[in-house]
């Protein structure tokens, strides 16, 4: 007998600030931005969502606040038993922002598509596999479409599983990554931060409810 909807959940996880410390620009504003996804295991179909939100312009010592479609990492049902991988980088723009505005539908496509297929091509994958599968095809995706994009402009990246199961019904979080120069790869409880070229902090909250 095929397995009910009372066996799963909707998960929602969102972006919902980004505090930068100090810029990776020594002579103004970033334009920070955040390019990857999300993806289920093979027991909840391997849904995957793409995320790429459009630059934002952020100073030293600013706090934004992120709302909106554009930040929803993921959102959709998952089995109890199954999980959510995060794979996401966040990025300074260096490119011309209008060509970025002209082929963002484009953009967003292309990177649909490469992590639909990256996720889908795992039949039993092992902890971190379907993040790490999102964060290689996000490059190539990208500039198939943008060419300029440069990955010398990453400042941080995270990995992170979502168990569906540890997490209650209702807003769990807000939750903070940490990273910047000196630690691009993101903890969540990092503490004592030293001076870096570039230190941001970027809040999540992960919402459970029944499935729909």
């Amino acid at each position: 007998m095929a397995d009910s909807s009372d066996n799963q959940k909707h998960v929602k996880i969102a972006l919902t600030s980004v505090y930068c410390r100090d810029t990776e620009d020594i002579t103004g504003a970033d334009e920070f931005y955040v390019a990857g996804g999300a993806g289920t295991g093979p027991r909840s179909g391997s849904k995957s969502k793409a995320i790429l939100t459009k630059p934002a312009e952020i100073n030293s010592r600013q706090k934004k606040i992120l709302s909106g479609d554009e930040y929803v990492i993921f959102d959709d049902n998952v089995y109890v038993d199954d999980f959510v991988e995060i794979g996401l980088e966040f990025c300074d723009k260096d490119f011309n922002e209008d060509d970025f505005d002209a082929k963002y539908v484009a953009l967003v496509s292309a990177l649909t598509g490469a992590i639909g297929t990256a996720v889908g091509s795992l039949a039993t994958p092992a902890v971190g596999a379907v993040a790490g599968a999102i964060l290689a095809a996000t490059p190539p995706a990208l500039i198939k479409v943008l060419a300029t994009i440069d990955k010398d402009d990453i400042l941080g990246t995270v990995q992170k599983r979502v168990n569906v199961a540890d997490y209650p019904d209702g807003r769990s979080g807000p939750f903070t990554w940490k990273f910047s120069d000196k630690k691009p790869n993101i903890t969540e409880k990092a503490e004592g931060l030293a001076w870096s070229d570039w230190d941001y902090e970027v809040d999540y909250v992960i919402d459970v409810g029944p499935a729909t």
